[in-house]
């Protein structure tokens, strides 16, 4: 009996040796939630002749009212959310496409009656966000 108390012993000490020798599970990571961002999207217009959309822009911000540059937007028709073109914030957090061509399965009348929308989609820093406004002939 007393070597199984002995070998009982010498497995107990091995067995908090291993445990205080192995290192602790790190803490999770603090959950970090994406900055919400305002966006405005101004009135734009386009040429019917030459099925081009001109001068869309949209401002994206903080809350606070920083400007944030870096961003990448999609212009997009609203309903049919077919792409018109892509741009990115500038300093200022404005995107502009100045002169854009409308592809061919876009319906001007869906733009005209229904407008666009300038969409960020989101990333790790900052939340998703859109605005909307109209197009009129220009």
């Amino acid at each position: 009996m007393k070597h199984t108390t002995k070998r009982g012993l010498a497995a107990a000490l091995a067995t908090a040796a291993v445990v205080t020798a192995a290192p602790t599970p790190a803490q999770a990571a603090p959950e970090v939630r994406p900055i919400r961002l305002n966006a405005t999207a101004y009135y734009g217009t386009m040429d019917i002749i030459a099925r081009e959309t001109l001068d869309l822009r949209a401002r994206f911000f903080t809350y606070d009212g920083r400007p944030v540059a870096g961003l990448p937007v999609q212009f997009a028709t609203t309903g049919e959310r077919w792409l018109l073109c892509e741009a990115t914030t500038d300093f200022n957090g404005y995107a502009a496409c100045r002169n854009g061509p409308i592809p061919p399965p876009v319906s001007t009348l869906n733009l005209l009656v229904n407008g666009y929308d300038a969409i960020f989609e989101g990333n790790r820093r900052f939340a998703p966000v859109s605005a909307h406004n109209n197009i009129g002939i220009g």
